[in-house]
């Protein structure tokens, strides 16, 4: 069996797919992957050796003519390249994450009646899928109620990175029960907006020597953090990209992060109590209802990500920093909302699929 994947763009489609295409290589299907070169879904594709072919693509919406223009030239030559690079492979079927990147080969699939899946990581369907999914065989959600019911609809959550849930922590002596261990979380490339945010509202806590803190930065703020941190009393780590994020959300006693959908996974998938901060212009808002999802579980505190809001962040972080029983019950909440094996469950609904597909 063959199986085409097409994600790019940032993690958080790419590594859903990765872990469904994870699983059905250990099912014994031959995987291809699409996407931009010389990109994230690249390095991985190379390392887990899938056979990689590559297209370009451009985001449409929030965009001027020009760029919209290309976004167009783009989308069609992908569908054209698409057409050539699934007559050649010869899919069983094809797995799209969203993002634009899987519009041309998606659609490409429907011309050459290529069974379509398609996953939306997000509580909001993207643009990209809403397309794909008039298209589409099955729809798999992240998110319960991204799409409207529909036969073809099923809520699964979001496979998230084995790296992360299979981690196991062989050295916790620089553990302390008096220590409080806080997670501090951007997004895959930081964020300068909610660097600044948590910058302010950690002064008011300087004198704290017995926090240690984690900063992912981002590239771009690395060197801001690094001076801000250095002038306070805080056991600190400021990292651009956290490598091994398993041992982070281990380690971690409180996060505080916006709420991508992978951040949200991720936080139910470990079991971890957390402030979420959504990035205030996400399409659609959807970083906001991600949010609302764990925030109605019990899950996590929300706050506004703005500075009129430092002092609600400073009241919510002293709150949880001293209330361990109120942390201990956020964490039990998570687990109302996790799904275990989602990667191995989408596989298998995906080859029942294929086998009720005519021939």
């Amino acid at each position: 069996m063959r199986g085409v994947f097409v994600a790019g763009g940032t993690g958080g489609h790419v590594y859903p797919a990765l872990e469904v295409a994870r699983e059905s290589k250990k099912s014994g299907v031959e995987i291809y992957w699409i996407g931009k070169e010389s990109s994230l879904e690249e390095k991985l594709s190379l390392k887990e050796g899938f056979i990689f072919e590559y297209t370009k693509s451009s985001g449409f919406k929030k965009k001027n003519l020009r760029e919209k223009t290309v976004s167009v030239f783009y989308l069609i030559v992908s569908f054209i390249k698409s057409i050539f690079i699934l007559t050649k492979i010869k899919p069983n079927f094809i797995f799209c994450c969203g993002g634009y990147m899987s519009l041309g080969p998606g659609l490409a699939s429907f011309l050459l009646r290529i069974p379509l899946f398609i996953h939306e990581q997000n509580s909001v369907a993207g643009s990209a899928n809403k397309i794909l999914a008039r298209f589409a065989l099955k729809i798999f959600e992240g998110f319960p109620s991204s799409f409207k019911e529909n036969q073809k609809v099923e809520f699964v959550g979001n496979p998230v990175r084995t790296e992360i849930t299979s981690f196991k922590d062989s050295d916790r002596k620089d553990r302390s029960k008096n220590n409080l261990h806080l997670l501090i979380l951007g997004g895959s490339q930081g964020s300068v907006q909610l660097n600044s945010i948590v910058m302010k509202a950690l002064e008011k806590f300087k004198e704290r020597d017995d926090w240690v803190i984690t900063h992912q930065s981002g590239e771009s703020d690395r060197s801001r953090l690094e001076n801000f941190y250095s002038k306070l009393n805080f056991d600190y780590k400021v990292e651009a990209f956290i490598e091994d994020m398993g041992e982070a959300y281990q380690h971690a006693d409180l996060v505080i992060s916006r709420s991508g959908a992978m951040t949200i996974s991720e936080l139910i998938a470990t079991n971890k109590p957390s402030i979420l901060l959504p990035l205030p212009w996400s399409t659609d808002d959807h970083q906001s209802l991600n949010a609302k999802y764990l925030k109605d579980l019990g899950a996590a505190e929300v706050v506004r990500s703005n500075e009129d809001n430092i002092s609600e962040l400073v009241s919510t972080i002293s709150k949880l920093a001293t209330d361990e029983e109120k942390r201990l019950s956020m964490s039990n909440s998570t687990k109302l909302a996790h799904l275990p094996e989602v990667a191995k469950e989408i596989f298998i609904k995906i080859n029942e699929s294929i086998k009720q597909v005519p021939n």
